[in-house]
């Protein structure tokens, strides 16, 4: 069995934070890093800015973030943390802390999932002061956070099983990557740019094309109310392609977190990377999504974001279903075409929105159904392969959280977590 000490934060670890102030923000230069940028136990760059290096200096005079330093949040995000990688220049934003363990007594690794587990989660819970404006830690107080460390070479064994966790849910992301890149350039292709119709206008064959789909597109281009426009093509609305199904909130005396009815979706709040998760349920469902509809947000800050739905669940009138029984995949990526210019077409200031006629009303270009046919044969096959990764990362994101718990504690023998993860 593990022979864990229980230390505290201060015994294996330095703890920093920033000014307490924002510099200047310009296009390029060092990193501002965000507190925004930390999620899941990663950094994402993406959501930080930049600062001059004359503001780089004044910011890391306190500490400058190094490879393997342990970034968290102090305020508002708590919880949230990520590991410092190698090679960024960064200096600290509002609201971040650094930790900068002792290297003798803990690997940075494991100290990232140690920060990540939900004994440690719930310490920062029940530590959580509750200001009238944001939640925050007292940083003078978390050296004293009580933290598991069972030796490092065991450490050692127990970041190589989670990392392979880590590995297998990075690849299947970064492969659905792909695939939704392809399919989205196919659709472009197709139906936005018309490449097959102009190739064959320059007597060519078009590109990645067998003859037999290329023999449906049509050699001319003509007016429309659109604009040009592949000949016996037809300009439609929205709704002569697909079905629009608006939300219908039910009544919230039907609502429970039991799993009991039907699952409800009704905004943002319930959707997973791709799939829908459920959160709460009713048993006196209204509008219903089917399997591989989209479900779209249409009120609110967040409207135009969607999931794919994986089955039946109930739409609460924050959002739609974008459906076509014979044709989803066309279908989705029809919805996803139009999503800029179907967000200029939201009413109120202040509280953006979609209603059914809009949606239903918004005129698309309709190829023939023989041509969506295709595209659905070479499509669906990618969305089927998007869809068996997201279902497969539901499942070991599930076991390597059930994992991280019984592991850092020593509840589970390590020799039992790798024969679970050579399983999977």
């Amino acid at each position: 069995m593990s022979c864990n000490q229980t230390l505290t934060v201060g015994d294996i670890a330095q703890v920093f934070d920033g000014p307490h102030a924002t510099p200047k923000k310009i296009e390029a230069g060092p990193y501002f890093l965000s507190i925004s940028s930390l999620e899941n136990g990663k950094l994402d760059l993406s959501k930080s800015a930049h600062v001059s290096d004359e503001d780089f200096k004044k910011w890391t005079r306190r500490v400058k973030p190094e490879e393997g330093d342990i970034l968290f949040s102090y305020e508002t995000r708590l919880g949230e943390v990520a590991m410092m990688p190698a090679g960024v220049t960064a200096c600290l934003g509002r609201r971040m802390g650094l930790l900068r363990p002792d290297r003798t007594k803990i690997l940075p690794e494991y100290l990232l999932y140690a920060y990540q587990s939900p004994a440690f989660q719930e310490t920062i819970r029940s530590k959580t002061i509750h200001g009238a404006t944001v939640d925050r830690i007292a940083l003078k107080e978390l050296p004293s956070f009580p933290i598991q460390v069972p030796p490092i070479l065991e450490q050692e064994k127990i970041v190589n099983v989670l990392k392979g966790y880590d590995r297998k849910l990075i690849l299947n992301a970064e492969t659905n990557k792909t695939l939704e890149q392809m399919a989205q350039a196919i659709f472009k292709s197709w139906f936005v740019e018309f490449d097959p119709v102009k190739a064959k206008m320059n007597g060519e064959l078009p590109e990645g094309m067998d003859a037999a789909t290329a023999l449906l597109f049509p050699e001319k281009l003509v007016e429309s109310e659109l604009g040009l426009i592949p000949e016996g093509w037809e300009v439609g609305a929205l709704s002569s392609v697909v079905d629009v199904i608006m939300g219908q909130s039910p009544k919230g005396s039907t609502y429970n977190d039991q799993n009991e009815g039907t699952p409800l979706v009704n905004g943002p709040v319930e959707f997973g990377v791709y799939h829908p998760v459920a959160q709460k349920w009713t048993t006196a469902p209204t509008k219903m999504s089917k399997n591989k509809d989209l479900i779209v947000c249409v009120r609110g800050s967040t409207t135009g974001r969607y999931v794919v739905s994986d089955g039946e669940y109930c739409l609460g009138r924050g959002v739609c279903s974008i459906r076509s029984n014979d044709f989803p995949s066309f279908a989705n990526y029809l919805f996803k075409s139009e999503l800029n210019s179907l967000l200029h077409l939201t009413t109120g200031s202040t509280f953006p929105s979609w209603s059914g006629p809009t949606l239903k009303n918004f005129k698309v270009v309709v190829p023939p159904e023989t041509i969506i046919e295709k595209f659905e044969l070479l499509i669906g096959k990618l969305c089927e392969m998007m869809a068996r990764n997201t279902g497969q990362n539901e499942t070991l994101s599930t076991l390597r959280d059930t994992l991280l718990p019984k592991l850092l504690s020593g509840e589970i023998e390590l020799g039992q977590a790798q024969e679970l993860a050579e399983v999977e």
